[in-house]
């Protein structure tokens, strides 16, 4: 950044031009390199994109009974935060989380709201580091269920630890339905040796309603 004298039969010059910006701070007028936004074009972010146009015009077009249904089962199955406090959600919201993760794991997009929230589902007993590409769990029952799927999020791997918030997880793979333990999942991002991470494992039903997650630090 610099800032610019003017002589007084020249006006000044404001906006952008050839990657510079021309304008006006405390210290008078000044110019500095334009910031170009980023906004990286990769398969996945597009994948979800395309996913979050679909799941928010389906939305749109089911019955006002229906929008009502899925009204009502966001206000019970709201969204927990720290501490496991439960925060209302609206329709809409309650229908994304459910149809995002149902259409990840290959299913269609369900009109009715799944049962109340969460499912038993399976009890994890081990998760454990194979390789920077591969996480193993165990569990109980084995297999899982003819319509439930286990489920795996993961953060950024980094070689120290940090404060870690369940917001921050990625979703890493879906399982099949009714797969056996123990199950290797394949990673999101690699776990590199030396380094931590932490992961989150549940179970979801065909429905794309979901049971309470277990945590785990590698």
């Amino acid at each position: 950044m610099a800032i610019i004298a003017y002589l007084d039969d020249v006006d000044p010059i404001s906006g952008s031009r050839r990657g510079v910006t021309f304008d006006v701070s405390q210290a008078g007028p000044i110019i500095k390199r334009r910031s170009s936004p980023i906004n990286h074009q990769t398969n996945p972010r597009m994948k979800i994109r395309a996913l979050l146009k679909a799941t928010n015009a389906y939305f749109w077009n089911l019955s006002s009974g229906q929008r009502w249904d899925w009204g009502i089962w966001a206000a019970i199955n709201g969204i927990r935060g720290p501490g496991g406090v439960l925060y209302d959600q609206a329709g809409c919201a309650g229908f994304f989380a459910v149809q995002l993760n149902a259409r990840i794991a290959g299913d269609p997009f369900y009109n009715t709201p799944p049962g109340n929230l969460p499912l038993p589902g399976v009890t994890f007993t081990n998760l454990l580091r194979i390789d920077k590409d591969t996480i193993r769990a165990t569990f109980t029952p084995s297999p899982t269920a003819v319509d439930n799927r286990i489920f795996l999020r993961q953060t950024l791997p980094g070689p120290g630890y940090r404060r870690w918030g369940s917001a921050d997880g990625y979703i890493a793979e879906i399982s099949a339905k009714n797969v056996a333990s123990p199950y290797d999942f394949t990673t999101h991002f690699q776990h590199l040796t030396g380094w931590h991470c932490r992961y989150w494992t549940g179970t979801q039903e065909d429905t794309g309603r979901r049971s309470d997650e277990d945590l785990w630090d590698l």
